[in-house]
């Protein structure tokens, strides 16, 4: 995937030097005609497509998103109100089916999102350690932590 989204940028960059014109709609013509380029050319090799992929990656955006901006809300929430209403927990997620890079994205990916923090890894690397600050149901948190690493691994690595 990074192989044929960096030769699109690649296509991109030779569209833009052809036709000597550096506007913005003229470079979103040249990573159009690159994508259309590559689309073509990933039909002959086996495995999923280039824009499958490319859509994949574009649907857990949106879904990261809609997590990011409801924990936003749920810290806003929590700022304009009187009184705490926080649950903490440190939760201990498994993540023994990822490697080093998936872990790594998924551990930012939760970091990224207010109200959590992964503290720690095991020195195995099959478990992350993330401190919550709304877990107040131990087994709905342990499935949120649950639905991000599924679709991280389904949508942004498969």
């Amino acid at each position: 995937m990074i192989y044929a989204f960096l030769l699109n940028i690649l296509l991109t960059v030779v569209y833009v030097m052809l036709t000597a014109n550096t506007s913005t709609p003229n470079v979103i013509i040249g990573f159009a005609i690159g994508f259309f380029v590559i689309s073509l050319y990933g039909l002959t090799r086996p495995g999923p497509s280039y824009p499958g992929k490319v859509w994949r990656l574009f649907h857990f955006g949106i879904y990261f998103m809609k997590i990011l901006v409801q924990a936003n809300l749920k810290i806003a929430w929590e700022c304009i109100t009187p009184g705490l209403h926080q649950t903490p927990r440190i939760l201990r997620h498994d993540v023994s089916d990822l490697n080093d890079t998936q872990l790594t994205v998924l551990a930012n990916s939760i970091t990224l999102t207010p109200g959590t923090l992964v503290v720690d890894v095991s020195d195995d690397h099959n478990w992350l350690y993330v401190h919550c600050m709304y877990a107040q149901d131990r087994s709905a948190a342990i499935a949120e932590l649950r639905d991000l690493h599924d679709r991280l691994k389904q949508e942004v690595f498969s």
